[in-house]
């Protein structure tokens, strides 16, 4: 890794064009990967004759695995950079595909904790590359276009992954998409001195993995964002988790139509991030912002309950596009916030402390859901998961603070 050049706080245009394209492209590979695997687990499992219940734990283990390995991010961030991590996150992920091929469940955890090992490291190497390069006016901006990777590597999953699947197995298709990533890491090699030149930083002398957590903290303000976040994110997951689910059982409608309905609210979130972020960078405060979506994605979770089967389905959709704009729109808002905030060289090891909070979300959501859908509904579900987030949006809603701007004039929340 190339430590000889220092920060900087933006790049030429081309410079950061390109860069936004790497991370993006790096990014949706790697959640390609991710949502592959509960593409193919239902032909995994008929072939061994497994539960295939069993890719609920899927998602725990990757992001219990992510919440844990984030404490260590930093380091390799300092020792690597920031396209190295994200090239050797790819090749782990990649290697993830292939631990599906032997036919024991041992391997099969093992692949989910190798791809939350890759989870762990996407954001923060992208923002530790993308952030010098990134003026602060338009860091919320720069950061929700990256951030458009996520949902897009879910729509080419679900779209190219079957077709892999049912013309030559999935153990080929697993071996195909491991392919794309080694490919993938090979062809970016060369922008790694390049990359890592704007944004390596030397490693601090007493460095702790706890350090930039305790960093984060100390930001006037912050904590509110993320214990906010760590809400939000439950609610992203639960829509990600049990929407289409709902739909089905509860308001029977077909698994086709269900799937348009979720398409829909990915759609409106890929909007919703470009959007919301272009607020918080020209014209709100981050904390009004992340308080709008708080109240946004609160009400489409009320919505969603008070859903009846005699809907009609333009209302469904339109519910579930509100959703979709409002659940994934407070991230990208929050990474730019921390790019803007970030000392030089730290903006990546900030963001790995970050995103413990919304990893904690991704896990105690879906959990929190699952037992509550089980014993008393999923409408009540999704009533209890409106008040977590609610809950989140009155820390933020201050009304004293709430249309003010004082995280980027002042530093103060």
């Amino acid at each position: 890794m190339s430590r000889t050049s220092q920060p900087v706080r933006a790049g030429t245009y081309l410079d950061v064009l390109a860069a936004v394209v790497i991370t993006l492209v790096v990014q949706l590979t790697m959640s390609l990967f991710t949502a592959s695997v509960p593409v193919l687990a239902p032909a995994i499992a008929a072939e061994r004759g497994w539960n295939p219940a069993i890719v609920a734990f899927y998602p725990i283990v990757v992001y219990a695995t992510a919440f844990l390995i984030s404490f260590h991010v930093p380091a390799l961030l300092f020792r690597m950079g920031g396209m190295g991590v994200s090239l050797a996150s790819v090749a782990i992920g990649g290697a993830g595909l292939l631990l599906l091929l032997p036919p024991y469940a041992a391997a099969a955890a093992a692949a989910a904790v190798a791809i939350g090992c890759g989870t762990a490291a996407m954001n923060p190497a992208s923002s530790q590359m993308l952030g010098p390069r990134t003026a602060p006016r338009t860091a919320g901006l720069i950061m929700s276009i990256k951030q458009t990777g996520v949902p897009l590597g879910g729509v080419v999953a679900g779209a190219l992954v079957p077709v892999l699947a049912s013309r030559s197995g999935w153990r080929m298709a697993a071996g195909e998409l491991a392919s794309l990533g080694s490919a993938l890491a090979i062809a970016l090699l060369p922008s790694v001195n390049w990359l890592n030149g704007a944004a390596g930083a030397a490693k601090p002398a007493a460095f702790r993995p706890l350090d930039p957590v305790r960093h984060l903290l100390a930001m006037p303000g912050m904590p509110t964002l993320l214990l906010a976040s760590l809400a939000f994110n439950g609610m992203q997951l639960c829509l990600r988790s049990f929407f289409v689910v709902y739909l089905v059982t509860d308001q029977r409608l077909g698994l086709a139509t269900a799937g348009v309905a979720f398409s829909a609210s990915q759609a409106a979130g890929m909007v919703g991030q470009v959007g919301w972020a272009a607020l918080s960078d020209r014209l709100f405060s981050v904390r009004t912002v992340m308080a709008m979506v708080g109240i946004l994605m609160s009400a489409a979770a009320l919505c969603t309950a008070a859903m009846m089967p005699r809907w009609p389905l333009g209302a469904i959709y339109g519910v579930a596009a509100v959703y979709g704009i409002s659940a994934a729109g407070y991230l990208p808002v929050l990474l730019g916030e921390i790019a803007k905030r970030a000392p030089p060289g730290q903006v990546g090891a900030l963001t790995s402390a970050a995103q413990l909070f919304p990893l904690a979300g991704c896990i105690l959501g879906p959990l929190a859901f699952g037992g509550i859908s089980a014993v008393m509904g999923m409408p009540a579900a999704f009533i209890l998961a409106a008040a977590s987030t609610l809950a989140g949006t009155a820390l933020l809603a201050a009304p004293h603070r709430l249309f003010t701007d004082r995280f980027r004039h002042g530093g103060r929340a």
